[in-house]
This record gives structure tokens, C-alpha cells and sequence, in this order.
């Protein structure tokens, strides 16, 4: 979505996973191939989703928060939230659909990246291999209790690139957004604010949660995954991102994932 745009301009769609979304299943899986760049626009699904991939990145956004969601993490998108997914590279996609009044659903109404455990990747694997089955055998049933234990379970990743609702501070966000390497100090930036580098801080920390350095650096991440999950070579992809060498932009991305 645009820097600024409000819900009320998203221009919402079907998803292609629609069909699947009134099955009498409480949890089910969807699997997916998805071409290099392929865009989901602004959609919504009547159940929570759990959007996951096992290969290719994907990036997706919502009116509040950008996500870059790499192999092992998975972003959990409650019903009726209204976001748009890019593929970047080619993304093979095994999504999760849950009842939203199912009891303990309610812990997942909260848009938020979290890890992909070894185990829930794999009980993802297997209820997506079994179709959907109806009515369900008790495998399946299994399958989908245990997958909603440990998916309420998953701990958060810091991947998530939440946007401030004051404008000044989106006029900031933008213009780093635009040049992620840009050299400017904290104190250019205030001054692009109009704010005091004081007030410029408290304000950022207050509206997104974490400091304008973090933001930074967690941008630069996003664009650093975006790059390699492109082809680039690390050593462009770094430089374009202003860092040193490969070496250094690793440290910073291990830092962070």
C-alpha cells in the first residue's frame, strides 16, 4: 500500500484461495506455486490465515506494517485484515486458513510475523498433502490440533517494518524507503521532520514501537532479503545498500532474523 492511502481506498478483490474458505474444516491447508513477481492485490479472507512459504520470499503488506517473510517464517493475517502479497522469485506457498470462532482463534485476531518451527513446518507439509479431506479422519483432525498449538506458540520475529500515522514521520519513512542507503544523520532526518532530534525520537519510538535506528536497520534487511531472493550478488546488494562489504550487511541481517 501507498504511504498515507486509508482502508477506505484499498481496492479489495477476491483471493484465489476463496474457494476454500467455506469448507467445514476449522483449519485448512492451501498450496501453492506462485511465478517470479506474482502480485496478490488487496484481498481478504473471512478466516485467519497463517502465510507461509517453504521457498521463495515473499513481501507483504498491510495499512499499518510491511513484512519480508523469508523460508522458516510465516505471517499470521487475521480475518478480514486487507493486505496485498509480492513474490519475489519463485515461492512455493503451503497456507493455513482457520476458523476465526474457533475457541483460542481469538489469539490469532493479531497481525504479526512469527517463526516456522522445524515441527510446524512439517505438520503444515502433511495436512497440505492430504487435500483437505471431508470428512476428516482422525490423521487430519490431528494434524490440525496440533498445528494450532504450535502456531499459537510461535515466537514473534523483529522482520516486521511498522509505518508511524504522523505524516511528517511518514515523509521520513518514505524517503528512506526510496534510498535505503541514504547517508543522513538522525539529525538530518528530525530536520526533515521539523522536529527536534529529541522530539523527532520520542515521536518514532511512541507511533512504531522501536527506535528510528531499528526501523532503519530493519529496513535495510528487507531490502538486503529482497536483493538476494532477486539473484543479486550479496557484494552488490550490499553496496547498494551502503554497507562495506557482504561480511558487514551478514552481521547486520543476523542481528536482526
Amino acid at each position: 500500500m501507498q504511504m498515507g492511502q486509508t482502508d477506505n481506498q484499498i481496492q479489495l478483490r477476491d483471493s484465489s484461495a476463496d474457494r476454500v474458505q467455506s469448507l467445514p474444516h476449522e483449519v485448512v491447508g492451501y498450496a501453492r506455486d506462485y511465478p517470479v513477481g506474482y502480485v496478490s492485490t488487496w484481498h481478504r479472507h473471512p478466516r485467519h490465515q497463517l502465510l507461509y512459504a517453504i521457498s521463495g520470499l515473499m513481501m507483504a503488506e498491510t495499512e499499518a506494517n510491511s513484512y519480508a517473510i523469508p523460508p522458516g517464517y510465516g505471517l499470521i493475517v487475521p480475518a478480514e485484515q486487507p493486505h496485498e502479497t509480492r513474490m519475489v522469485g519463485a515461492v512455493l506457498l503451503q497456507s493455513l486458513y482457520v476458523r476465526a470462532d474457533l475457541p483460542g482463534a481469538e489469539a490469532l485476531a493479531r497481525c504479526r510475523l512469527v517463526t516456522v518451527s522445524p515441527l510446524l513446518a512439517q505438520l503444515i507439509a502433511a495436512l497440505c498433502g492430504m487435500g483437505n479431506p471431508w470428512p476428516m479422519p482422525p490423521r487430519a483432525l490431528h494434524l490440525s490440533q496440533l498445528i494450532l498449538i504450535e502456531l499459537l506458540a510461535a515466537p514473534v520475529s523483529p522482520l516486521a517494518l511498522p509505518y508511524p500515522a504522523n505524516p511528517r514521520l511518514r515523509r521520513v519513512c518514505d524517503a528512506l524507503i526510496a534510498t535505503p542507503a541514504s547517508p543522513r544523520s538522525l539529525d538530518d532526518w528530525a530536520t526533515e521532520a521539523g522536529m527536534s532530534r529529541r522530539t523527532f525520537s520520542r515521536h518514532f519510538q511512541m507511533e512504531t514501537g522501536v527506535s528510528f535506528g531499528k526501523w532503519a536497520q530493519r529496513l535495510r534487511c528487507q531490502a538486503a532479503l529482497r536483493g538476494l531472493a532477486q539473484g543479486r550478488p550479496a557484494a552488490r546488494v550490499a553496496r547498494d545498500l551502503g554497507y562495506a562489504n557482504a561480511y558487514t550487511m551478514a552481521a547486520m541481517m543476523r542481528r536482526i532474523t
